[in-house]
């Protein structure tokens, strides 16, 4: 017996270490839960004469409806051509003080702002002017030089009166038209409805687009520039960015040739005729939609040179793009990236 006694004590040691070792091995890690997708939420409306789509990732229920509640809302406000909106009621004033909702206030109050900063290049008084063309119902309406003449008088925001209580007086004659503006502020309030309860949001009005988070991979949004050279869907180049707004405004939206000329729908407000300045297209790159919705404008009239300037002077990104597709580019941060999918030089 003590001859076997210690190989026994050996081997139930030897048993011991197995059994500690075996409960200490390492476990398998357990399978990562998988990552929840964002809910993605689509839709279209018609709202402002244009086509609205909007596309949520990580919204509620119910948050598309909410946004066709505003822009029904707006529309209803600001639409020159709806009785009783406030842009009506404005028009038909006949020089007698309009008391409107606050918001349609701010909007005239920043509109004639940024008529005096571009030096008039926007106006939303062009509304005597634009009512004489017709870019889209197949008449190929225009004034005659007579009519275009007789109206110039009546383009002047600077004569828009801001009262106290959210009053507006518009001089007997003149009228308004935000349809430079409108979508640009609608897109802004619509983006800050929305910040906080969806991870993602691409929002379309026309040119106005509106990107805020990322998408459900974690990238940045990529909103094309449209070659002012191509049909409606070209794309000359994309500008890659989030939580900012990109308006592009170019002479081939709307337009009409007769008698060998084409004319285009944007107005320059000193002479009433289609811009003839060297520009097709202007996009400018903005946290606030409506700023770049009308800034966006303001530059086609101005012409490259004299927007490059200005936008310079006031710190504003944007890219321009000239009727002979000359691309110029002012950036002053990292917010946005453009990529041109054709081989032309950025200047």
């Amino acid at each position: 017996m003590s001859k076997r006694f210690p190989s026994c004590i050996r081997l139930i040691a030897m048993l011991l270490a197995v059994l500690v070792l075996g409960g200490c091995a390492p476990q398998p890690a357990p399978a990562p839960e998988p990552t929840a997708v964002p809910a993605k939420r689509s839709g279209v409306g018609f709202y402002f004469d244009t086509v609205v789509t909007a596309t949520l990732y990580g919204a509620p229920e119910g948050t598309l409806e909410e946004i066709w509640a505003e822009c029904d809302r707006y529309e209803k406000l600001l639409s020159k051509t709806i009785p009783g909106s406030d842009v009506d009621r404005i028009n038909k004033s006949a020089g007698t003080p309009v008391t409107v909702d606050p918001e349609t206030w701010e909007i005239l109050r920043r509109a004639r702002e940024i008529s005096a900063m571009t030096g008039g290049a926007f106006a939303v008084t062009i509304a005597p002017l634009t009512a004489m063309w017709d870019f889209t119902g197949g008449t190929q309406r225009m004034p005659t030089d007579e009519q275009r003449l007789a109206a110039l008088p009546l383009v002047d925001d600077s004569a828009i009166i801001l009262g106290e209580n959210n009053t507006v007086t518009l001089p007997a004659g003149m009228e308004i038209d935000l349809g430079g503006i409108a979508k640009g502020y609608i897109a802004d309030k619509v983006a800050e409805m929305l910040m906080g309860k969806a991870s993602g949001v691409i929002l379309s009005l026309g040119g106005n687009v509106y990107v805020l988070g990322r998408k459900p991979d974690g990238t940045t949004y990529n909103v094309g520039i449209q070659d002012p050279d191509g049909g409606s869907g070209s794309v000359l180049a994309v500008v890659n960015t989030t939580d900012r707004s990109v308006v592009t405004s170019g002479i081939y939206e709307r337009k009409f040739e007769k008698d060998g000329v084409t004319y285009h729908h944007i107005l320059d407000p000193v002479d009433g005729l289609p811009s003839r300045s060297d520009l097709a297209s202007a996009s400018i790159v903005a946290a606030s939609s409506m700023d770049a919705d009308a800034l966006a404008t303001a530059c086609i009239v101005m012409g490259s040179e004299k927007a490059l300037q200005f936008m310079r002077d006031k710190g504003i990104e944007g890219v321009l793009i000239t009727r002979d597709r000359q691309v110029f580019k002012h950036q002053t941060s990292d917010t946005f990236q453009l990529n041109m999918l054709a081989d032309i030089p950025v200047q």
